[in-house]
């Protein structure tokens, strides 16, 4: 009785969690940011206590140096990415011009199999679902800047940001005490034990995956502007930035890449080389950058990787993004943790478990 009634408490307590979070995800984003960054930056607190240094300083120069490089990296590069971008969008008419003309022999080839009315309702058919997958992409970006920054503008999210990492930073020893204190005492080893696994899970996958972002965009950047292909440093971050989701990022940026090198190239001689670099780049990604840099730490399967970016988008918009990798991690970790107490239990076993300690009684 006394574990049905653990089982609705601590699910009572999910819930209300769950609702508190769903209820004031508005202005959530700044402050799970700064515990984001907090987390993140706790390590290279630690080394600098080691050497003598006060924690309050090193989390003061931590957070500064932190901040002060992601401005100066925006300074840096937004100008370039901004101007490349507006040239790359008065190119879009020109590159669909050139796209449809380096077509039009095979929809010609292929118009003489498909009855004029055929290709008319195709043709309308294309342009409507054309026109529904727009509207529902550009919703989708709507609701979830709207979502994420309904109270907790931009101008907040820089503000608060900065202030809640370092107050957590400074106080994280203190914080993880204070839960630890808090741990029942009869599953204290258990909570310990699955703590330290999510704690690996997510640092082994936030280390592993942005070393194979860095090391895929940057072989992306460097490989399309040695090909010529027209906006190749554009291309490249794009992979990089999104290739944190399996098959997602090279896939956007190979449609990205092929369809500026079929309007830029007249041979197919460089067309084939844009997939080269692409069949290449997918082979060193799956077979030596995940591998050497992430292994077999995460655990995670890709389909729940991509799930669970997207149910954190819909549920919480920008803010479930950002989280949703970590909390899927957390989430892997318990329902293993789960099946193996399931695979110990008579549930599974039957009548095996049931004799056995029929015997042994």
């Amino acid at each position: 009785m006394n574990k049905i009634n653990n089982l609705w408490m601590w699910g009572g307590i999910g819930l209300v969690l769950m609702g508190s979070l769903y209820l004031f995800q508005g202005i959530l984003l700044p402050f799970f940011t700064g515990l984001l960054v907090a987390y993140a930056m706790s390590p290279a607190v630690r080394s600098l206590e080691k050497w003598g240094i006060s924690r309050t300083f090193a989390a003061l120069f931590i957070i500064i140096l932190f901040f002060l490089s992601i401005v100066l990296l925006l300074v840096i590069a937004l100008p370039f990415l901004q101007t490349e971008l507006f040239y790359l969008a008065s190119r879009i008419p020109q590159y669909g011009a050139r796209l449809m003309l380096f077509l039009q022999p095979f929809l010609e080839k292929i118009s003489q199999y498909i009855q004029s009315d055929d290709s008319e309702r195709l043709k309308a058919l294309a342009s409507t679902h054309l026109g529904d997958f727009v509207t529902w992409g550009i919703r989708l970006v709507a609701g979830i800047l709207t979502k994420s920054l309904a109270l907790a503008n931009i101008l907040s999210l820089i503000v608060i940001t900065p202030v809640v990492a370092f107050y957590c930073l400074r106080d994280w020893e203190k914080l993880i005490t204070t839960l630890d204190r808090w741990l029942p005492r009869p599953y204290e080893p258990t909570l310990r034990y699955l703590f330290s696994e999510m704690n690996a899970t997510i640092s082994g996958f936030a280390k592993g995956q942005s070393l194979v972002c860095l090391t895929v965009g940057f072989y992306y950047c460097l490989t399309l502007t040695l090909a010529d292909l027209d906006f190749s440093l554009i291309v490249g971050v794009i992979i990089g930035i999104t290739a944190f989701i399996p098959y997602v990022g090279a896939l956007l940026g190979f449609m990205l890449s092929l369809g500026i090198a079929l309007s830029q190239f007249p041979d197919w001689g460089s067309i084939g080389v844009i997939v080269a670099i692409f069949l290449v780049g997918q082979t060193l990604e799956g077979y030596f950058f995940i591998p050497y840099f992430v292994g077999d730490r995460i655990k995670l399967h890709p389909v729940w990787i991509i799930f669970a970016l997207f149910g954190g988008g819909v549920l919480y918009g920008f803010l479930g993004i950002l989280f949703a990798l970590p909390v899927a991690a957390a989430i892997g970790v318990l329902m293993r943790h789960g099946i193996q107490i399931y695979l110990k239990s008579p549930y599974y076993l039957g009548n095996k478990v049931l004799s056995s300690r029929k015997k042994v009684s």
